[in-house]
Parts: C-alpha cells; sequence; structure tokens
C-alpha cells in the first residue's frame, strides 16, 4: 500500500563563483506499507522564464548539503538513506569519459567531495550503466557504523532523461526503501552475531565447569574412599540444573531472533525484486527503448548477489551456534541425573542408619529387660564385679545393666551397618582388582 501526501515545493536563488542560480524542489513524505519515508529532491531547472539555464560547476552540490546536514549522522534514519546526485556531461566531458576510463571516477570524486564536507568521504564501490547512462556507486554495507550510501549519476543520453520521469522518481523510493530495510536487517544480525557469540562461549564454559569435577580420575579416587558428592558440589549441581533451562531459553530465543532477520532480508529482497521487474515491463511496454537503456543489470545486482550473500552468513551463524543449545540440554539431563542418583544414595543411606539404630535400641531394650534373669535383685542396687582379667572394678547393678544393654545394642548397630555394606565394599573390591589388572606389567 503506497500512500501519498502532497509535495512541498520550494526554491531559492544562490550565486555560485559570481554566477547567480536557481534551486528548486519538494520534499515528499510518502508511506509505503508499515514504513514511512520522506523523498528530497533538490535541482537546477533546465530553464528559468523560457531561458536555458548555463552549465554550472560541481561546486554546486556543496550548496546542497550545508554543515552535512543530509548525512546520516545528522538525519537518524532508522532504516538509512539514500543520496542520489545527477548530473549531465557537457560534450567535452563524454569526450574524456570515452578516452579515459578513470575519467568519470576522478568526477564523481570531485562531485562527492563537494557535497560532503570533511575527510570521511564513503568509499568507492563499484562503476555500471541504469538507463543507457554511466552510474557510480559509494559505500560500503559490510561497515554499518560509517556506511553512508551515494550514488552519482551522469546523463549523457535523451533515453535517460526520458525515463527518469516522476514515476520512476517513485519507484526508486520504492527500491531504495527495501534496499536499507535488507540492510537495516544484516547490520542487527551483525550486533546480534557478537552477542550470541559470547553467549555461545560462556555456555561451553559453564558446562566443563560444572563437570570439571565429575571426570573420570576424580570421580574413581571419590568412588574409592566411599563418599558421594559434597553437600557444596550437590547445591551447585542443583543451582545450574535450575539455570541452564532458562539460559537455554533465552539462548533459543537469540537464535530465533537470527532466524527472524533472515526471513526480513528474505521477504524484502523478493519486494524489491518484483518492484524491478514492474520497471522492466513498463519499459518493455513503451516500445521505444533499446537494450542498453532499459538494462537494470545495475541495481538487479544487490537482489541476486548481495542480498543471498547476507543470508548465506546469517545461515552459518545459525548453523555454528545451534551445536550450544543441544549441548544446553543434554547437560540439564546430565546434571539431573547425577543430582537424582546422589538424593538416591544420600536416601538409602539415611534409610540404613535408621534401621541400624532401630535394630540397636530393640536389642539393647531386649537386654534390658532380660537384666532381672540374669543379675540376682536380692538386694536391690547391689555391687556386682566386672570379669576383667587383671583388674578388679565393683559397680552397681543398675549401671551393669545399662552398660551391657547400650553395648549389645552398638554391637547390633555396627553389625546391620556392616552387612548394609557389605555389597557395596565387595563391588569397589573387585573394581580395585580390575583396575590392578589393567595395570601394565613392571
Amino acid at each position: 500500500m503506497l500512500a501519498t501526501a502532497s509535495p512541498l515545493p520550494f526554491d531559492k536563488e544562490i550565486s555560485v563563483e559570481n554566477q547567480p542560480i536557481t534551486l528548486k524542489g519538494f520534499a515528499q513524505p510518502l508511506r509505503i506499507n508499515d514504513s514511512y519515508a520522506l523523498g528530497l529532491k533538490i535541482f537546477v531547472p533546465q530553464n528559468v522564464n523560457s531561458i536555458k539555464t548555463p552549465a554550472v560547476d560541481v561546486s554546486i552540490f556543496q550548496e546542497f548539503n550545508p554543515d552535512n546536514c543530509l548525512l546520516p549522522d545528522f538525519v537518524q534514519s532508522y532504516f538509512g538513506q539514500t543520496l542520489l546526485l545527477t548530473a549531465g556531461l557537457s560534450v567535452e566531458q563524454n569526450q574524456a569519459a570515452r578516452a579515459d576510463s578513470q575519467f568519470l571516477q576522478a568526477l564523481g570524486k570531485q562531485c562527492l567531495e563537494k557535497l560532503i564536507s570533511g575527510q570521511n568521504l564513503p568509499d568507492f564501490s563499484r562503476q555500471g550503466e541504469l538507463f543507457g547512462s554511466p552510474i557510480l556507486e559509494y559505500g560500503n554495507p559490510s561497515q554499518p557504523d560509517s556506511y553512508c550510501h551515494v550514488i552519482i549519476w551522469f546523463f549523457n543520453t535523451s533515453a535517460t532523461d526520458e525515463i527518469w520521469d516522476e514515476t520512476r522518481y517513485s519507484d526508486f523510493m520504492d527500491l531504495f526503501l527495501y534496499r536499507n530495510k535488507i540492510l537495516r536487517a544484516y547490520h542487527d544480525s551483525r550486533k546480534l552475531y557478537l552477542v550470541t557469540r559470547e553467549e555461545y562461549k560462556q555456555i561451553e564454559l559453564d558446562i566443563d565447569n560444572t563437570f570439571k569435577y565429575l571426570q573420570r580420575e576424580q570421580s574413581q579416587q571419590r568412588g574409592s574412599k566411599g563418599a558421594g558428592l559434597k553437600q557444596q558440589e550437590l547445591e551447585y549441581l542443583k543451582d545450574q540444573m535450575i539455570k541452564m533451562p532458562l539460559r537455554a531459553v533465552n539462548y533459543a530465543r537469540m537464535l530465533s531472533e537470527l532466524q527472524k532477520l533472515e526471513n526480513t532480508i528474505a521477504i524484502h529482497a523478493q519486494n524489491y525484486q518484483n518492484k524491478l521487474n514492474e520497471i522492466n515491463l513498463d519499459l518493455k511496454a513503451a516500445k521505444k527503448y533499446n537494450d542498453s537503456d532499459a538494462d537494470l543489470s545495475f541495481l538487479a545486482a544487490f537482489s541476486k548477489e548481495t542480498c543471498p550473500q547476507f543470508q548465506r552468513q546469517i545461515q552459518a551463524d545459525l548453523g555454528y551456534f545451534t551445536h550450544s543449545s543441544g549441548l544446553l540440554d543434554q547437560a540439564t539431563e546430565a546434571i539431573r541425573s547425577v543430582v537424582a542418583i546422589e538424593e538416591a544414595y544420600r536416601n538409602a543411606k539415611l534409610e540404613v542408619t535408621i534401621q541400624a539404630v532401630g535394630f540397636g535400641l530393640g536389642v539393647a531394650g531386649v537386654v534390658a529387660g532380660s537384666s532381672p534373669y540374669l543379675i540376682k535383685q536380692d538386694p536391690p542396687n547391689q555391687i556386682v564385679a566386672l570379669p576383667l582379667p587383671f583388674l578388679k572394678v565393683e559397680i552397681n547393678s543398675f549401671a551393669f545393666v545399662l552398660l551391657i544393654s547400650l553395648g549389645a545394642g552398638a554391637l547390633v548397630w555396627g553389625g546391620v551397618l556392616l552387612l548394609a555394606n557389605c555389597k557395596n565394599l565387595l563391588g569397589k573390591f573387585k573394581n580395585l582388582l580390575s583396575r590392578n589388572k589393567q595395570l601394565p606389567p613392571p
């Protein structure tokens, strides 16, 4: 959908090298689908009051951009901008261009230096032909921080003047908008790439740190001592088990944003190509332009060469970063398994301890209850001599009963623990034997 407001015309009288010159132009606000654009056209009319305007020097371009007010740093456009300079070539300049292949580049540099003050001029990108006239492009889209897109178009055929009308001006507004949307998406993808790359490195580092004490040598050493995870290690693993799924979601969101940016490039590249196809059909329908005049290869190079290159770069990034997404899932499952095993081991150990204490207390109670049948109770609280071979010790009968009750309970408690751990000790002994068999002979 294209919505066009009424253009805002303006004119101004200036003097260039003591030559009075009339400037005219208009500002054209547009809404193209879901975006807004502004077309600003400034030109020197060919005739003023039926009098042909004399040729002007390239120094006139500095009047179009005072204090670099048309550059990206000043305009601050969200999608970016394109500066299109058109100039007619004199007969002498046409002859010089045919004689010297570098003449047009030198002339274009003069125009650029007059238009932009300072040393930060955009780099020369390429040269070609459009509608039968030479055209030069400046600016490197791979350098988003300093990118400034400038096109200088030298008219030298009547066909170019005829084709470049208000309709083509509107078409170029569409083309430049699609182009700048693509560049914006690609530049955003480069920023996201840097953030995702740092997250990728951190994920791998955290996974390595999480499992560094679960390596083979340390786990065998821990097993030989009969100890599980330390409480600090267990709490750390539980904390990672909570954090890693959240990181996995955030990381997956980064990859999804990269995918969206690639889709954005694909969509607007198709819009760009569709607009070129419309222009091509219009020119062919006129049936008065030759193949050179209707050649759009200079514009088509962006959708056929640059855009696929952008897409391939993002696809390569996605292929590289997707690896860590699987690592996070695997690490989370591994941690969950380790924590489950450790908690099961601790629960089993606690259950054995409770059982041993229960058996010990039960035996101690039985022994204490049987004491009246083992020791004379008449008279009560009599003195009992302990049967020690080299030492004569006499204690109260109540203390003696308490002592043998505690001793019997402790003996049963130790026996139950020994039986419960017997299987575990046997397994560790077998592991030790197998390790010794694997050692090389001295």
